[in-house]
């Protein structure tokens, strides 16, 4: 009984910990007002990260059922209130607080003889919430009012957020279930803490993402009328960069979750800008996830998912129609599979690394390279051959490809020259 009710709390709360810390503007407060001292305070990437390392230090500091359970249940508490109407200013932080201190929970609670089924299906679970969190926050928007008007709805009218909603009353009454059914064996479920050097990337990690993210609105905001011509921003390959050395770092194999996670983000980007026309088909991508952990669990080969990763990257090199249809379904089916894949091929890690990890495709959104200003969107030349991708184009895709090509090499040097023993329980 307590581990079929362990299994939908992790379902359950791993899928929304995604969507939130994927997608944590709610819509519920017209962020156009803003607050702080520029757009990177009021940016959901900023929240994000914000979570992310809720989420490692809940990971690294619980090691008890019952407190475990109260950052699961608090966490759902705290989406919960967001998703309701007359939310505030500050509802973003809160909302990814709440995401991070469950997800953290959530990992603390992969523990007993079951571990690897568990984590499983909290990165299946997580996965896919992090695929759909942007078509949810479409479909919405697109249902419930023209977007034209929504920065001037008073605060107090706004609609209730129903998928989150629900999902954290589901995700609070599994919770307290699994507490109730439990009750008595407050036993450790983890043999240790984790280790300052996990938890420094566990901070640093989002640090580095808000920093490329601040250098990135600076990078466009500093075109001028005497400038009009495309800029280039080329930072976010540090990002890959920070990340390998962040993998190699930690103890025996326990980074290459990271690695896995790291390629799932450089890929994954637009993956997740699709919108749905009818709900039905949010379940394709929320099936594919939980179909790409299972076979994670059953064959673990994280090289082969890299390797796919870094031929869905490949498949962005035309741009043009009709050739650009290989490349949508790609991200569209392959990336919810391949990503949920080599995320549960590459564990077991420790609590606070995979805490980590899950969490790391929500901060490190931004792309690695980006041309901007108005004629990288409206070249001044059209190329009328709808085979021969922009200079720029195949730039682009080079690094993305590189950029995951670097992460499985990483990943194969610590699958076969590090030890094999990997450290502790999961």
């Amino acid at each position: 009984m307590t581990t079929w009710l362990r299994i939908v709390l992790l379902a359950i709360g791993g899928y929304l910990a995604g969507v939130v810390l994927a997608a944590p503007d709610a819509e519920t407060y017209p962020m156009a007002v803003g607050f702080g001292p520029g757009p990177v305070l009021t940016s959901a990437m900023t929240a994000s990260a914000v979570g992310a390392t809720v989420a490692a230090l809940v990971a690294a500091g619980t090691r008890h059922r019952t407190p475990t359970i109260v950052a699961v249940v608090a966490g759902a508490l705290a989406v919960g209130v967001v998703a309701l109407p007359g939310a505030w200013r500050f509802d973003m932080y809160v909302a990814t607080i709440g995401a991070g201190a469950l997800l953290g929970g959530l990992v603390v609670t992969c523990f007993g003889m079951r571990r690897a089924q568990l984590q499983a299906v909290l990165t299946g679970a997580v996965v896919a919430g992090l695929v759909t969190a942007e078509p949810i926050a479409e479909f919405r928007d697109f249902t419930s009012m023209p977007r034209r008007y929504a920065d001037y709805v008073p605060v107090d009218t706004q609609l209730v957020n129903t998928v989150w909603l629900v999902l954290a009353a589901i995700t609070f009454v599994a919770g307290v279930s699994t507490w109730v059914v439990g009750r008595g064996d407050d036993a450790s479920v983890d043999e240790r803490r984790g280790s300052a050097r996990e938890l420094l990337i566990g901070i640093g990690l989002p640090l580095v993402g808000v920093g490329l993210h601040w250098s990135f609105e600076n990078a466009v905001a500093s075109l001028s009328a005497e400038r009009p011509e495309a800029g280039k921003w080329v930072l976010g390959i540090g990002a890959v960069v920070v990340v390998i050395a962040a993998a190699l770092w930690l103890r025996e194999r326990s980074g290459m979750i990271l690695l896995a996670a790291m390629a799932f983000a450089v890929v994954g980007r637009e993956a997740v800008s699709w919108s749905p026309e009818v709900w039905p088909l949010l379940s394709v991508p929320i099936l594919l996830a939980g179909v790409g952990a299972w076979l994670g669990r059953r064959t673990p080969r994280p090289l082969a998912g890299i390797g796919v990763l870094a031929i869905v990257a490949a498949s962005s090199i035309v741009g043009s129609s009709p050739w650009d249809t290989v490349h949508i379904a790609a991200t569209l089916f392959v990336v919810p599979v391949a990503a949920a894949y080599t995320i549960v091929a590459s564990l077991p890690s420790t609590t606070t690394v995979t805490a980590t990890a899950l969490a790391l495709p929500a901060v490190m959104v931004l792309p690695l390279v980006a041309q901007f200003g108005w004629t990288g969107y409206a070249p001044l030349t059209q190329d009328l051959d709808s085979w021969s991708p922009s200079s720029w184009t195949w730039v682009s895709s080079a690094v993305s490809v590189t950029a995951v090509l670097a992460l499985g090499a990483a990943t194969a040097w610590l699958r076969y020259r590090r030890p094999t023993d990997t450290p502790g329980p999961r």
